[in-house]
C-alpha cells in the first residue's frame, strides 16, 4: 500500500504540470483555427471531469498510457483534426525540451526536475496523439464516425449510444482504468514511437 501511494504521489507530482500546460495550449490553438471568439475563462479546458477522471484512473491503476481530455470548443471532424494537430506540434516541442534538458543536467545526483517535465511533456501528448484514434466522441477517428454514420445503419447506432457525454465519459474512465489501451494503442503504436523518441533525443 505504502508503495503504490508514492507511486501514486510521484506520477501525479510529474504528470500535473505537463497536463494543464498541454490542455490549455491544446484549447488556445483550438480557439484560434475554429475561429471563436472567446473562451469562457482561462482554464475552460480543464474545468471538467472529462479531463480528471480519465487522468486519475490512470494513474491510480498505475497504467503506462496516461491521458486526460480537454473540454472540447467544438465538435465536428475539423476541431477534432485541429486538436490532434496540436498534440502532435507539442509532441515535437516537448522532444525538443527533452532533448535540450539532456544536454543540461547536474554532473551529479538524479536528473532536475524539468528534465522529467520535458519528457512527460512528449510522452503525454504521445498518448494524446493515439486516444484520438479511438471511436470516442470529439477524438479525431469517434469525429469522423459520427460524420459517417448516416451512411451506415450500425455507426448510426453507435453514434446514438455515445452522443450522451456522462455515457462516454465513463466508458473513457473503464478505459483509463483498464489495461486494454496499454496492450492495443500503446504497444503498437505509443510504446514504440516513444522509444524511438527517447533514443533519438540522446543522440543530439
Amino acid at each position: 500500500m505504502d508503495e503504490w501511494f508514492n507511486i501514486v504521489i510521484r506520477q501525479i507530482t510529474l504528470y500535473l504540470l505537463p497536463v494543464i500546460i498541454s490542455l490549455t495550449l491544446v484549447c488556445l490553438i483550438e480557439r484560434r483555427y475554429t475561429q471563436t471568439s472567446s473562451t469562457p475563462h482561462p482554464f475552460f479546458a480543464i474545468a471538467w471531469r472529462g479531463t480528471w477522471w480519465p487522468f486519475l484512473a490512470s494513474i491510480c491503476f498505475t497504467r503506462g498510457i496516461i491521458f486526460a481530455l480537454p473540454q472540447p470548443l467544438k465538435s465536428g471532424l475539423r476541431p477534432a483534426f485541429i486538436r490532434f494537430s496540436a498534440h502532435f506540434f507539442l509532441t515535437f516541442l516537448g522532444f525538443m525540451l527533452y532533448t535540450w534538458s539532456l544536454s543540461h543536467q547536474a554532473p551529479t545526483g538524479l536528473p532536475p526536475l524539468y528534465h522529467w517535465w520535458a519528457k512527460v511533456f512528449m510522452f503525454f501528448n504521445l498518448c494524446m496523439l493515439g486516444i484520438h484514434l479511438l471511436p470516442l466522441p470529439n477524438l479525431l477517428f469517434g469525429e469522423w464516425v459520427m460524420s459517417q454514420s448516416h451512411r451506415h445503419p450500425l455507426l448510426l447506432a453507435y453514434t446514438q449510444q455515445i452522443t450522451i457525454r456522462q455515457r462516454h465519459l465513463w466508458l473513457i474512465t473503464l478505459l483509463a482504468a483498464s489495461p486494454i489501451i496499454d496492450i492495443s494503442i500503446g504497444a503498437t503504436a505509443i510504446f514504440p514511437i516513444y522509444e524511438q523518441l527517447a533514443v533519438i533525443a540522446t543522440h543530439f
